[in-house]
């Protein structure tokens, strides 16, 4: 089992290195200032230990151990599905372990947004997983 990345900031682990430029245009996109100044507090990490893995895999490998062992209760993963699709959408994965609530995707204009109200648990897990759209994908309110 891989360990959570140590970062002072929820992380954005990839896990696909196919793209280079894909990776670089995700980290922007994630990192721009809403339209109201706010900006997503994330780490990036590259994790080649799970280059390969499917989402099941990449779930499997975080258990919902929040707050007890994590920082954070989400990671977000940038793996071969948000690598290869128009909108780079990432693999959100619920790791607070009084949620059970499965994993989601957000394009990644939306990780600002789910990464600050949960951190400052003005909204939790679940309202965004349920409010994704049909194919999964969070695209926001």
């Amino acid at each position: 089992m891989a360990e959570l990345p140590e970062a002072r900031s929820v992380p954005v682990v990839r896990t696909d290195f196919t793209d280079d430029a894909a990776w670089e245009g995700i980290k922007e996109k994630i990192a721009e200032p809403t339209e109201d100044g706010f900006g997503a507090d994330v780490d990036f990490v590259e994790d080649h230990a799970l280059t390969g893995l499917d989402e099941a895999a990449i779930v499997a490998i975080y258990p919902r151990r929040y707050p007890h062992d994590y920082r954070h209760p989400v990671v977000f993963v940038v793996d071969h599905i948000a690598m290869s699709m128009p909108e780079h959408p990432v693999l959100v994965v619920n790791l607070n372990a009084g949620v059970d609530t499965p994993p989601f995707r957000a394009v990644p204009q939306q990780v600002q947004s789910i990464q600050n109200n949960l951190s400052l648990a003005n909204m939790d897990y679940a309202e965004f997983a349920t409010s994704a759209e049909p194919d999964g994908v969070f695209r926001g309110f």
